[in-house]
């Protein structure tokens, strides 16, 4: 996420400090076949702040393009179609 910490859980004490507004979760809640309820206008864990979250995320970029033409022989380079 923005600053490397998962998010705190929707719901949970942290995140309603944070402006969170998502529902409580339900005993048991939070597994695979049971995950928690979202408010999609959350400010914490709405659809506006995952991609506010996404964009701060670093990653490497990656230039294939450039590689291709880098690893290009001359005669690769202009071979007339």
């Amino acid at each position: 996420m923005a600053n490397g910490r998962p998010l705190p859980v929707p719901g949970s004490p942290e995140a309603r400090n944070q402006g969170c507004t998502c529902p409580q979760p339900r005993p048991g809640q939070g597994g695979r076949d049971n995950p928690p309820a979202f408010d999609r206008n959350c400010p914490v864990h709405g659809i506006a702040a995952m991609a506010r979250h996404r964009l701060a995320e670093r990653g490497q970029v990656v230039d294939t393009e450039g590689d291709i033409v880098d690893a290009a022989t001359e005669e690769e380079l202009h071979q007339s179609r």
